[in-house]
């Protein structure tokens, strides 16, 4: 399978190769024509702007993973965007000129209509770069027709990315069959300048063996060669990897110094395309905006609630936290070096960038006296509050939820 981490382009840096890498773009030029877009939407001089926003279409989902990061909900439980607030966020994108978004769960396809109508709605506004999904719906009944589907609502029609379906096959029990026969549907009915493919491997904690190599096996057994050219490799710090070919072993979470992940960390501000989509944020189904999409993004970088402010506002306020204009202007966490003494981050320890960060966030307004990376704590919104604050900005009925 392809590596995550090749063909990656950094604005100024290289030249950009179109339809290379796992978020590949249709056009060399893709760095003048968002910043063409940022001028006309006033944004020119704004230090920090997301290439992508990831966010939660909804919280249900049709599995149980102990280990979702998301938090995801039962399909009971959990609660879809919807008609009018899905048209009052591509408001709020189109706005700030936003080039991409990435749509995510729980588990998008068990709001089928909604993930649809959107796909309709944002064409011409914002492309759709990443779709994230367990492939529930990848059934011998469902498989081609749900792609049909897809495509008559444009998900093939982006302008500046190759739109990317990513499965998730960690902790989920969707059987490894469906998600084979779209594998297979999705590299023999589309090129590689259509559509993108992924497959993220979560280990089992239990015996950290991925479910790659499983899934690998029954497609070759069903269809052949796997598309080796064609598939792109997810699977980096959730768990250790070192069964993945060239891949070097990661430390058991709590072991690692705090001081070694600000040293390792990539520079998660610079405009980047290809490998990854940079810089990014997270968008919950909440409305609360965080300035990184990790899964387990620090509740620090929570700068704002875009169901009850501009988000042209909340990319303000992120812009006036002096932690993120830090972290951002020094390349990375290795920036925080000059603020907090490395006698001290050799000290701490955790398992990830994730939790470096957040560590390095408490240090650094220790240090500095910024309360929080925002400047002020943020109160905690309701959810069941934000149906009936939400104001209305695009025409449209607001329709049951799905």
């Amino acid at each position: 399978m392809i590596k995550e981490g090749t063909a990656k382009y950094v604005d100024g840096r290289e030249p950009v190769v179109p339809f290379t890498g796992k978020y590949a773009v249709k056009d060399a030029r893709v760095f003048d024509l968002i910043r063409a877009r940022w001028d006309q939407a006033g944004l020119a001089d704004v230090p920090y702007r997301p290439l992508r926003i990831e966010f939660e279409l909804t919280t249900k989902c049709n599995d149980t993973c102990l280990s979702c990061g998301m938090g995801a909900l039962s399909l009971q439980a959990g609660r879809s965007l919807t008609d009018r607030q899905l048209d009052h966020l591509l408001s709020e994108f189109e706005d700030i000129a936003l080039p991409s978004v990435a749509i995510t769960g729980g588990e998008p396809f068990v709001a089928m209509r909604a993930l649809l109508r959107f796909i309709a709605q944002a064409r011409g506004t914002v492309d759709i770069s990443k779709l994230t999904t367990n492939g529930v719906w990848g059934s011998d009944k469902r498989c081609g027709p749900t792609f049909d589907r897809l495509v008559a609502h444009g998900l093939l029609d982006n302008r500046l990315f190759v739109p990317l379906l990513m499965l998730s096959i960690g902790e989920q029990t969707t059987p490894l069959d469906r998600v084979c026969r779209i594998i297979h549907h999705a590299v023999t009915e589309f090129s590689d300048h259509e559509l993108n493919i992924a497959v993220s491997s979560l280990a089992d904690p239990a015996d950290r063996e991925h479910k790659i190599y499983p899934l690998m096996r029954l497609y070759e057994e069903t269809y052949g060669d796997f598309p080796h050219d064609r598939v792109h490799s997810t699977m980096r710090v959730y768990l250790e990897n070192e069964r993945l070919e060239d891949q070097a072993p990661i430390q058991r979470p709590g072991q690692t110094p705090v001081s070694k992940w600000m040293d390792h960390c990539y520079d998660c501000f610079a405009p980047t395309v290809g490998a990854y989509v940079l810089p990014t944020a997270l968008l919950k189904a909440s409305g609360d905006l965080y300035a990184c999409a990790a899964f387990n993004v620090p509740e620090k970088l929570r700068f704002g609630n875009i169901f009850t402010e501009p988000l042209r506002e909340i990319i303000t306020r992120t812009n006036r936290s002096s932690y993120v204009a830090t972290v951002r202007a020094g390349g990375g966490l290795k920036a925080l070096h000059g603020v907090i003494p490395r006698t001290e981050t050799e000290q701490m320890t955790c398992g990830s960038f994730c939790g470096s960060c957040a560590l390095l966030i408490d240090a650094y307004e220790q240090r500095t006296g910024e309360q929080g990376p925002g400047g002020s704590a943020l109160p905690l919104v309701r959810v069941d509050a934000l149906w009936s604050r939400l104001p209305a900005k695009r025409a449209g009925k607001d329709n049951a939820r799905g």
